[in-house]
């Protein structure tokens, strides 16, 4: 029997900025989860570019979406990454950091909401979810960086559950924005997509059924 495992986010969760043809992370992750595990993977996809955590949060309201969470053994959600880049082009306009404190605040209510709900649909099921904190796409903005720490330090603080891990791609991208970001400077390319697998494959799959 496959594990079925449904995909939730915004644009890195879509592929975008991956070669024509190319696979995003979400099919790098569940072919290395085949390798791992020794068993069939079917991916389902729900996302979108330009996303934010409140599009993710809403989305749990579809009927499809819902029935596919609960027939998922692994969930991935990349979130907060637009939520961010909005609030950081805000700041260039206005200069006031109450936009990234208001954003911040406004992504943690919001995910901790989608964990919630992902568990209420799951009712005790075994399952595990995968979470990507965020990069950060404008390395050369010093308020940027430290914008995208404090949320990671919020996604981090969070007490979701054992089932449920982070993938630190802040770490893995740090100071090599030029090689894994692909033309836009802001999704990742083929080679950043590799590495988010890698990253989310390295976090194991304890809590994982046996099949």
């Amino acid at each position: 029997m496959a594990y079925q495992y449904t995909a939730l986010g915004d644009s890195l969760t879509a592929g975008r900025g991956a070669s024509f043809l190319a696979p995003g992370f979400t099919r790098r992750y569940a072919r290395l989860s085949e390798k791992n595990l020794g068993q069939r993977i079917d991916l389902t996809v729900y996302a979108h570019s330009g996303y934010t955590t409140a599009d993710v949060l809403k989305e749990l309201n579809i009927p499809l979406i819902q029935k596919s969470i609960k027939e998922a053994e692994m969930i991935t959600i990349t979130a907060g990454g637009n939520d961010l880049i909005q609030a950081t082009r805000d700041f260039q306009q206005h200069n006031n950091e109450k936009i990234f404190m208001e954003a911040l605040a406004q992504c943690q209510q919001n995910f901790k909401k989608i964990i919630e709900r992902i568990n209420e649909l799951k009712k005790g099921e075994v399952f595990i979810i995968r979470l990507c904190n965020l990069y950060n796409p404008f390395p050369d903005i010093p308020i940027a960086d430290k914008w995208v720490r404090k949320f990671n330090q919020v996604i981090q603080s969070f007490r979701f559950g054992e089932h449920v891990k982070i993938a630190d791609l802040y770490s893995a991208f740090k100071n090599r924005e030029t090689e894994y970001l692909s033309a836009d400077h802001i999704h990742p390319n083929d080679k950043g997509y590799q590495v988010i697998a890698e990253k989310l494959a390295e976090l194991g799959y304890d809590h994982l059924p046996a099949k």
